[in-house]
């Protein structure tokens, strides 16, 4: 696909010294006509939110290289390369960053592709943060189920829904309580809350999973997990 470049800073002068009553204004700037999220989510490997991007004022048809903290940005399996339309607007999108854990900046680049290495073509950057979708307990084994611990999450960055919790056994629900909704960019939230909200759950492997859904699905859009064993020891109550 042909690249179409901008007039050189000699041809601009000349203009300039020609027309001296004419208007020469420069090209506009790469700019994002939608501003990024302020914070994506990493669930694990190969599963990040997608960073929908939209900007313009690149060169008609112009490809552009589009960066993640100076890296190249992983795109969709099966998508074209990325490249300006007719109009110069870019839209397309790429995956966030890899968290393992906790939450950090990253930034976002698009850069057009200049065909003098040399010389780095015109770019727009922004920046956004990345958290890890996780739900930790503590203490982890605590003395009964019914004692409190602290629920800490992040990752839930619908801030308008609260987060549940669905206890389940054997692939049934058996409970779903509300936690709460969701604080900061990030979608973090903290509870203080017994392990189990009932009495005397079943002994064996328990999956409490943490949505924002109120009704319990296996297949919701983001969740995590966490796994808890209930066991009895002689003459212990929970």
């Amino acid at each position: 696909m042909a690249m179409h470049l901008r007039p050189s800073l000699a041809g601009a002068v000349v203009a300039l010294l020609a027309v001296p009553a004419a208007a020469t204004a420069a090209s506009p700037s790469p700019a994002f006509t939608q501003a990024l999220k302020k914070c994506y989510v990493s669930a694990a490997p190969g599963q990040t939110e997608p960073i929908d991007i939209r900007a313009n004022n690149f060169m008609t048809f112009a490809p552009i290289d589009i960066f993640i903290d100076d890296v190249p940005a992983t795109l969709p399996p099966g998508s074209n390369p990325p490249t300006a339309d007719a109009n110069g607007e870019l839209v397309g999108s790429v995956f966030a960053p890899y968290m393992a854990s906790g939450q950090r900046f990253f930034t976002l680049r698009l850069t057009e592709r200049s065909k003098d290495p040399a010389v780095p073509g015109p770019s727009v950057s922004a920046r956004s943060k990345v958290t890890a979708l996780s739900v930790t307990s503590s203490p982890v084994r605590p003395s009964s189920t019914s004692t409190p611990v602290r629920f800490r999450g992040r990752g839930f960055t619908d801030r308008l829904t609260p987060i549940y919790a669905h206890y389940v056994f054997k692939n049934r629900v058996r409970e779903t309580v509300r936690i709460g909704k969701p604080f900061g960019d990030c979608g973090q939230f903290s509870v203080r809350r017994r392990q189990f909200p009932f009495k005397n759950p079943h002994t064996g492997n328990w999956t409490v999973q943490f949505d924002q859904e109120q009704a319990y699905n296996p297949k919701a859009l983001v969740f995590t997990r966490l796994k808890i064993v209930v066991s009895r020891k002689p003459g212990s109550r929970s």
